[in-house]
């Protein structure tokens, strides 16, 4: 007898679908992290480029006639764009699919690219900028989850790994240069890079695999206003406070409009089915650490990667000098990045992040033990950029595990906009106490940033290894209290008394069944037995 499926419509045998073979997956993951971590090389690349291409922009005849900080608005704009839409680039990513929204940022990031390069106009190479932004801001969620959903949890932690060191080579690629490419072709040459690289990843994407997200009903698109404005709002008070004023009126409305519009996306989001802000990402355990601790990641690096160039430009140094003298940070991110993943799995992701603060304020410290950059230094800058790779791993790793697989573009989103906003206070602050400082001595302002972001480490540090320590209690077994053994002494008791009824009962019942086989002292058939 031969048993058929029963398939209704269908007659005639099973045809089973055909397995993917171990070499097309391996090819497939290949061209996911080569993608994922060409995204961060590109961004990380075309930050550096605006901080190289800034003074020499500000001599071109395209800015001649406008102050320094008009100039900087190039990196304000595009620092604006990326910081307010990471973290609804990053729901919607999850609610609409990773891969399209992916595609559609190396578009914008391209052609914002493209734009710069030949931008006529001042207006136009702020539009371009503007679009690199929303470009990036699109991508970068999008490439991470797009990579841990496809990758078993045992291989994610190395996955967070690879893409954080990714950020390093995009650095080290126009640190080492940068100077060439800015004689060659001017500060345009300088955003060569980063098109090339668009272009190249965006042909790469119609072999991703296909994500066509969650699906939990149409987008919440007044909320996803309201973020945007509220974040936007929030990055220019904090970058351009110094500038215009911290009482002025601009800054003031800037901020208190983006707490407003903050407080009507959150309200919002609770009652939305797909709201803006994913409200349930933010109660999962661990989320908020990682929040918190991305924002203190992003105050330090931020500050070291912005005030180093203009502490070795006061050391004067040229262009292509800074850049060889900034290498060591980025070159050190990369060794050091990969190797947090298998740390984390003998001390744990915040023994990862203790030690990367740990390794930050000895950074700071030998710095600060220096007035003028020397050899000291250089090891100061190694320590810098290992601090600085195990604290980005360690963050989006927090991050990451802590988050539902639905989730992930939403959580890279939100932990990153927590490093940005970090980072535009730190900025801030910085530039306050460059213009202000607390100490005397050669480069007094300097030497007062490095102090506070000494400040900042050991911060992180102890919050880390405060909870490394709270682990290892909760982990521990707990005695229990007198009362406790008490009342387990008691229940015991209850449960072999109740046991011991049980027997009695049983014994009784059968004694009974054996009577009426005739048998009326079961212990002669026990010595039997005996014999």
């Amino acid at each position: 007898m031969t048993l058929t499926p029963i398939r209704e419509g269908v007659t005639g045998p099973t045809v089973m679908p055909a397995m993917p073979s171990a070499r097309r997956i391996r090819g497939r993951f290949a061209v996911l992290r080569l993608v994922a971590s060409g995204v961060v090389v590109a961004i990380m690349a075309d930050s550096t480029a605006t901080t190289l291409a800034i003074p020499v922009l500000s001599r071109d005849p395209l800015a001649a006639a406008l102050p320094l900080s008009e100039v900087t608005w190039v990196s304000t704009v595009n620092f604006a764009a990326v910081a307010a839409l990471l973290a609804i680039a990053g729901r919607f990513a999850d609610l609409l699919g990773r891969r399209s929204i992916l595609a559609l940022g190396l578009a914008l990031y391209g052609l914002g690219a493209t734009t710069v390069i030949a931008a006529p106009s001042w207006t136009l190479l702020l539009a371009g900028r503007v679009a690199q932004g929303v470009g990036a801001a699109l991508m970068f969620p999008a490439s991470l989850a797009l990579l841990l959903g496809e990758l078993p949890a045992n291989r994610r932690a190395g996955a967070i790994a690879l893409w954080s060191a990714s950020s390093g080579i995009g650095a080290l690629a126009l640190q080492g240069g940068g100077g060439w490419l800015l004689t060659e072709y001017g500060w345009r040459g300088l955003f060569l890079p980063g098109a090339g690289l668009a272009a190249a990843l965006l042909m790469l994407t119609p072999a991703l695999p296909r994500n066509r997200g969650t699906r939990q009903g149409v987008p919440d698109l007044f909320g996803a206003v309201l973020l945007i404005g509220a974040v936007a709002g929030a990055v220019l008070a904090i970058s351009q406070g110094s500038l215009w004023g911290w009482t002025s009126v601009r800054t003031l409305a800037c901020a208190g409009g983006g707490g407003l519009l903050l407080a009507g996306a959150i309200a919002i989001s609770w009652r939305h089915r797909a709201g803006a802000i994913d409200m349930s990402l933010w109660r999962r355990p661990g989320f908020l650490w990682a929040g918190a601790t991305s924002s203190m990641y992003g105050a330090a690096s931020f500050v070291v990667l912005a005030m180093g160039p203009l502490y070795l430009r006061n050391a004067e140094f040229d262009t292509s000098t800074i850049g060889l003298w900034l290498t060591p940070i980025s070159i050190a991110m990369i060794v050091s990045s990969p190797m947090a993943a298998p740390i984390s799995r003998r001390i744990g992701i915040n023994g990862v992040i203790y030690g990367g603060a740990l390794t930050l304020g000895t950074g700071c410290a030998l710095m600060l033990a220096q007035p003028y950059p020397n050899l000291w230094c250089l090891l100061g800058a190694v320590m810098l950029g290992t601090g600085f790779g195990f604290l980005s791993t360690g963050t989006f790793m927090v991050g990451s595990m802590a988050a539902d697989p639905s989730q992930y573009a939403s959580a890279v989103g939100a932990i990153n906009t927590a490093r940005m906003l970090g980072g535009a206070i730190g900025v801030a602050g910085a530039s306050v106490l460059v213009d202000h400082p607390m100490l005397a001595g050669p480069m007094p302002g300097f030497s007062t940033v490095l102090v506070a972001c000494l400040a900042v480490a050991v911060l992180l540090g102890v919050a880390a290894l405060i909870r490394v320590a709270v682990a290892a209690t909760s982990n521990r077994p707990r005695r229990p209290s007198l009362r406790e053994a008490e009342a387990e002494l008691v229940l015991l008791r209850s449960l072999l008394a109740e046991l011991r009824d049980s027997f009695v009962q049983v014994r009784s019942e059968a004694e009974h069944e054996l009577a009426r086989f005739g048998v009326q002292d079961p212990s002669a058939f026990r010595a039997l037995d005996q014999r």
